[in-house]
């Protein structure tokens, strides 16, 4: 399938060139990437951008005939089967392109996806990983989360007649699409969001009756759909519902970087059938794996810090040091459990030794080494 790659930049001269080489290092190679500049003063990203638009005929600059036509109509331009809407600051990992493809073509009901997202600062400093993770999905009959790395059919001809003053585009594509079929949420980190302070959605100095018009434009936009508040119409696939915490476990694991297929061990002591299929389906790309004990030499190993796990890291340790020496290990703990994290970390130390971590919100991540 072909996808339309949509962004608008303001100012961001510097990026330019690095969002191209992502597009350009994607593994899907059928893609068209529609950009424009939204009315910078210094026009430099225009500049820029119809430079790469006049060597690569894939790349096509789309005249806007208003501010923020493409924010909100990122379709604009877009001959594509679908639209994938990059912010300018962020990053769309490799094999984004070819996983959204592959999904689309395998979920013919499925008409919208959004994926994981790692953020981080404007330093690259990790703050969390988000895309539905402390949500509750039971809570609403629509899609209700932040919709990272999002793409959908192209099936709307217009999402925004120039309405629209701030940032709830993201809200208002996702209803839209939400009326001709389901949301599909893919709990994979698949692309990296930066929290800019720049950002239109983080303008600073703005004020209470601002921010009461921005609610009320979000209302606006919820009450143009009343018949998605159906409780007995789900519009959000329920495909991967079932391993929607489990696969968080995986989500700061290098291979989600990788272009080649790697050969990953995910450990996980009460794991159920249905976790490991699904779980391969998530990462069909990859080859997974659930016995410690197989004598595979594997490029990186997880583990799910659940109690019965944590209480079984050394014998997992030993069972790994013979053929796993120096591999990667990435560690997941979940803070709704009954194992207080302090001796969750006397036992990582005890099997591993040294570690790095960091932590957000109700979870922690280890990052070490057999």
């Amino acid at each position: 399938m072909k996808i339309s790659i949509s962004t608008s930049f303001y100012k961001r001269s510097h990026l330019v060139e690095n969002l191209y080489n992502q597009i350009l290092n994607q593994t899907h190679t059928d893609w068209e990437w529609i950009v424009t500049d939204d009315f910078s003063k210094e026009l430099n990203a225009e500049e820029l951008l119809r430079e790469i638009c006049e060597k690569d005929p894939r790349v096509k600059y789309y005249n806007q005939v208003r501010k923020k036509e493409c924010f909100y109509n990122p379709q604009r331009g877009a001959t594509g089967d679908i639209i994938a809407q990059f912010d300018s600051d962020d990053f769309a990992y490799p094999r984004l392109l070819e996983y959204y493809n592959h999904l689309f073509l395998k979920h013919p009901d499925v008409y919208g996806i959004s994926c994981l997202s790692h953020n981080v600062d404007s330093n690259g400093n990790w703050i969390e990983v988000q895309g539905g993770g402390h949500y509750h999905f039971e809570e609403s009959s629509k899609f209700n989360y932040t919709p990272m790395g999002r793409a959908w059919r192209n099936v709307i001809t217009e999402f925004d007649n120039g309405i629209l003053e701030y940032y709830q585009n993201d809200t208002n594509i996702v209803r839209h699409i939400e009326t001709v079929g389901k949301w599909l949420y893919i709990p994979r980190v698949l692309y990296r969001y930066y929290y800019s302070q720049d950002t239109f959605s983080r303008m600073p100095g703005r004020t209470d009756e601002e921010f009461t018009k921005i609610e009320a434009e979000r209302l606006f936009i919820e009450r143009k759909f009343p018949q998605l508040d159906n409780p007995d119409k789900l519009t959000t696939s329920l495909y991967y519902f079932p391993i929607t915490q489990t696969a968080r476990d995986f989500a700061l694991a290098d291979f989600n970087l990788a272009k080649e297929r790697k050969k990953i061990l995910y450990i996980k002591e009460d794991i159920k059938v249905y976790e490991r299929q699904l779980l391969k389906e998530l990462f069909y790309d990859h080859d997974l794996y659930f016995d410690p004990s197989l004598g595979l030499k594997f490029d990186e190993i997880v583990i799910s810090l659940d109690v019965k796990t944590v209480e079984k890291l050394v014998e997992i340790k030993q069972t790994l040091n013979e053929y796993n020496t120096s591999t990667f290990v990435k560690m997941r703990y979940d803070l709704t459990n009954d194992y207080p994290l302090e001796e969750v970390q006397i036992k990582v130390e005890e099997a591993f030794g040294g570690y790095g971590w960091c932590t957000s919100g109700y979870e922690t991540y280890f990052n070490t080494a057999i």
